[in-house]
């Protein structure tokens, strides 16, 4: 199967990782999924691995809904990777159950949101109304952030519904975080910014 185009047949993701809960990939606790490819190849990218366009591990909108669901004590789920927006048919299918179910969507993406607006993309449409908050830039390794939520000073915070514009983690400009994550086999998960 060619999953290096970006979109999939059959409503499947193909997913780098996938972390049931975190604290510093947007406000509040929340679900992380990283999807696999980017054709964009910013110098530095925190995810490096994530860029081949080659298959990881596919999943079913439905399994990695149900995964996220079966998380609790999330408010929501964030979509990184790779570019999201390479996967947009299956991410607006799932983005939409997890609205469905009172959480809110987080999308980081290489594009700026004019280029995702102007492109005139149904699926990229999609995506974006279903998507509470998208930080949008591509990552530009000679503008180091210390704003929350944005690897290089360029990168936008652009709310597309207002369930997160006063959530508590954004109004206090906690700045960047890391996590450190040991999972059930041992791994060391390290995620965020900063």
């Amino acid at each position: 199967m060619n999953t290096a185009g970006g979109g999939l047949p059959g409503g499947l993701i193909n997913m780098a990782a996938f972390l049931p809960a975190s604290s510093v990939n947007g406000p509040g606790r929340r679900a992380v999924v990283w999807v696999q490819g980017c054709h964009r190849r910013c110098p530095g990218c925190f995810n490096p691995e994530m860029l081949a366009l080659t298959e990881n591990q596919l999943v079913t909108v439905a399994e990695l809904a149900g995964r996220i669901l079966a998380a609790g004590g999330i408010e929501g789920v964030t979509f990184s990777g790779g570019e999201p927006f390479r996967q947009a048919a299956a991410l607006a299918e799932l983005a939409a159950i997890m609205v469905k179910h009172g959480l809110t969507v987080i999308v980081f993406t290489g594009y700026e949101y004019e280029e995702l607006t102007q492109a005139d993309n149904p699926d990229w449409n999609k995506l974006l109304q279903v998507t509470d908050l998208l930080v949008s830039g591509p990552y530009l390794e000679h503008r180091p952030s210390c704003s929350y939520l944005r690897g290089s000073a360029n990168q936008e915070l652009v709310f597309l519904s207002p369930r997160l514009r006063d959530h508590p983690d954004i109004n206090k400009q906690a700045g960047q975080a890391r996590e450190f994550i040991i999972d059930a086999a041992g791994n060391i998960i390290i995620t965020g910014l900063g």
